[in-house]
């Protein structure tokens, strides 16, 4: 299991294989101001076999495991396959920048399509990226739809981030720490600058 969670090597090696997806998640949450702790990153791929084989190269490797169904345990898994994305509710790997989960339909919402039309787009100059996160309500519903413990946890600070969210509008900018997934974010006055949306 790779020791720590690097989502900014996660995001490189996306883009580096030209992947089409939407983020979503804890992740997701975060970057649009909750005050989410996180070490894995989720998405929901555009589900074009092109993109998928992209996707599946793109997690290949290695040091690349995956999660058991029914199971807790990760095993090797050098060679990803883009069938395996519509075989688990939620395709769950580790490799060496730490761990992605896949899903093609976010719970509550829908697939792709359902997700990009609402998401918010936001350009890391530095990196060469651009984000497409999910809107902070498709998130909320997808963990109300869920229904688990650890989704009711995160609730009250997603609603709060979705009030504050809805309070600066087109205005948000999303802070460079929302990146380092591994601390709380500073909020929007933080000065390690700051990237538009």
């Amino acid at each position: 299991m790779a020791s720590r969670f690097e989502l900014r090597g996660l995001l490189r090696r996306l883009a580096d294989h030209q992947v089409t997806y939407v983020i979503v998640g804890g992740v997701g949450a975060r970057l649009q101001g909750a005050p989410n702790i996180t070490d894995d990153l989720d998405i929901v791929p555009e589900p074009t076999p092109e993109n998928l084989a992209r996707l599946a190269a793109a997690l290949s490797g290695p040091a690349t495991t995956k999660k058991a169904v029914d199971s807790t345990e990760y095993t090797a898994h050098p060679v990803v396959e883009p069938a395996e994305f519509y075989s688990d509710y939620m395709a769950m790997y580790i490799t060496s920048a730490g761990a992605l989960d896949v899903l093609i339909e976010l719970p509550g919402v829908g697939p792709y399509d359902a997700l990009r039309r609402e998401a918010r787009s936001y350009e890391l100059p530095d990196y060469g990226l651009t984000l497409h996160v999910a809107s902070l309500e498709h998130i909320i519903r997808s963990k109300e739809t869920a229904g688990r413990s650890k989704d009711f946890l995160v609730l009250p600070g997603l609603y709060e981030a979705a009030t504050r969210l809805a309070e600066q509008g087109d205005s948000y900018e999303l802070e460079a720490a929302a990146l380092t997934v591994d601390v709380p974010p500073t909020g929007p006055d933080d000065d390690q600058g700051v990237f538009q949306n």
